[in-house]
């Protein structure tokens, strides 16, 4: 005859003293902060003045932006070559996938 464990003896069996899982009614909520030193402070800032102070990047980029618009209003996308297909395709891919 072949008599079963039923129940362990000793400190890890028996009944177990619950803890209190209550939760507070409003959890502390936890923010991000960021610190920017002075040092950055400085260079973004000088950065920002370069820019403005040489006013080609905007306007270069406004110039083509235009450029671009007049050609869509004109058709001249409507009917692309395979070479500008092609080339247009492996510059994407290039972008996307490095």
């Amino acid at each position: 005859m072949i008599v079963d464990k039923i129940g362990g003896t000793g400190p890890g069996y028996g009944p177990r003293k619950t803890e209190n899982t209550t939760k507070p009614a409003h959890p502390a909520r936890s923010s991000d902060n960021v610190v920017i030193s002075e040092e950055a402070a400085r260079a973004a800032e000088t950065a920002k003045i370069a820019r403005l102070a040489s006013g080609t990047e905007d306007q270069s980029r406004v110039e083509k932006l235009r450029i671009i618009k007049e050609k869509l209003n004109n058709g001249e996308y409507n009917n692309l070559s395979d070479d500008i297909l092609n080339k247009t395709a492996r510059n994407l891919s290039d972008t996307l996938f490095g």
